[in-house]
């Protein structure tokens, strides 16, 4: 990889984040989110990079780089749900994650199988563990968006903030298959799984819930300044992570967990309105937009690179059914027999936007995987997203407000 074309990514990037921020408030009066306007961005800096921009993205440090955005972006998920451990949607959050997100990754493998029947089971697994979690940084107008009950949009958030850090350890595994041959791979990979996931728990309760009561008594007794209690939250994930890899765990599990027992260790009283202070987490959510930011532009620079290399239109078919029918069906099947009426379990099952965590893990896997399995993943990560990015920001709000306005 060439130094100079490194910096000049890099500082490209830099100046992307920088033109948002000066720009922001406008920018938001425009409907332009965050996401949009560097994706944009990045986009010019594909062009520019041209074909280079894969080899620089296929290497060891920007795979860790990538790894570790991932562990900061899972712990600030997992911190931010307020109203207790479910958000206070407790009936209604339990049925998407313990049944819609299952039969979305089961049905969106059998979709998969039949439009990539040369793939292997694993490549297949992998792509249905980037397109199924759900992501509303590039949809915040849905969250926020004040006609739409707050029981959906409190159901959604806490949706979002949760799958992403549930599929990361299935994705693991399927990677670890995907990289070498079936049947050679599985037995093991099952094995160092398991094994990864128990040390990740242990980790992630442990140094999270530690960190947790340490701020809480630090904070009582006051002996800290509130910017170092800032700071030391933000290398709370970092050192969970590192400690996780370090000691053979999965360090996104460990960062989720971590998260998790962060914030019950830190407010025991998880149903009050202000969970954690948002001051003290002022510093490691900046921290997680400028790496979600970060993200998103060299996402923009992807979506040109996956444009030269041209996708089939069994891909593009895959990455439509992922967004409509294979994310829909099964919240409609989760939510039968609940408290919502069908009009609320559509809006739901439309509001399904894909974003950073969808991103990290298509660039993961355009790391790890062999070259024809990397562009299949790749090419599928660009066409779900990018569609996501324009449907989820643009067109859904309107939709959703209109099918759960009162008749």
């Amino acid at each position: 990889m060439e130094l100079v074309t490194v910096h000049a990514l890099i500082v490209s990037g830099l100046i992307a984040i920088a033109v948002w921020s000066l720009l922001s408030r406008q920018l938001g009066r425009l409907g332009v989110s965050a996401p949009l306007t560097v994706i944009a961005l990045g986009a010019v800096a594909g062009l520019a990079y041209g074909q280079d921009l894969g080899e620089h993205l296929n290497t060891v440090v920007a795979e860790k780089i990538v790894e570790i955005v991932l562990a900061v972006l899972l712990f600030v998920d997992a911190t931010e749900v307020r109203r207790g451990f479910l958000g206070g949607e407790g009936r209604i959050v339990a049925r998407l994650l313990a049944i819609a997100l299952p039969m979305s990754l089961v049905a969106t493998v059998l979709a998969a199988a039949i439009l990539l029947p040369d793939a292997q089971w694993a490549l297949l697994l992998v792509i249905a563990c980037i397109v199924t979690p759900t992501d509303f940084a590039a949809s915040a107008e849905i969250i926020r968006d004040k006609r739409i009950p707050s029981k959906i949009r409190n159901s959604l958030n806490v949706e979002s903030g949760y799958n992403d850090g549930i599929v990361s350890p299935l994705f693991i595994f399927a990677l670890a298959v995907a990289e070498g041959n079936d049947a050679e791979r599985f037995g093991p990979a099952v094995e160092g799984a398991l094994v990864a996931s128990g040390v990740a728990l242990l980790v992630g309760a442990v140094l999270g819930g530690g960190a947790g009561l340490a701020v809480k008594n630090v904070v009582r007794r006051e002996w800290a300044t509130s910017q170092a209690l800032r700071l030391g939250i933000v290398i709370v994930p970092l050192l969970v992570y590192a400690v996780a890899v370090t000691l053979g765990g999965n360090g996104f599990v460990a960062a989720f967990v971590a998260g998790i027992a962060f914030r019950a260790a830190r407010s025991p009283r998880a149903s009050t309105p202000a969970d954690l202070d948002h001051a003290e987490m002022s510093s490691v959510d900046d921290v997680g937009l400028i790496s979600s930011l970060g993200i998103w532009f060299v996402f923009g620079a992807v979506v040109v690179l996956a444009a030269e290399g041209g996708a089939s239109w069994e891909m593009i078919f895959l990455g439509v059914l992922a967004l409509t029918v294979l994310r829909m069906l099964p919240v409609y099947v989760a939510l039968l027999g609940s408290a919502t009426t069908w009009r609320e379990r559509t809006a739901v099952g439309i509001a399904g936007p894909r974003g950073t965590a969808s991103v990290v893990f298509g660039l993961l896997a355009f790391n790890s995987l062999r070259e024809d399995d990397a562009n299949t993943a790749l090419y599928i990560t660009v066409i779900v997203v990018f569609s996501s990015v324009l449907f989820h920001g643009l067109a859904a709000p309107r939709l959703m407000s209109a099918l759960t306005r009162k008749h």
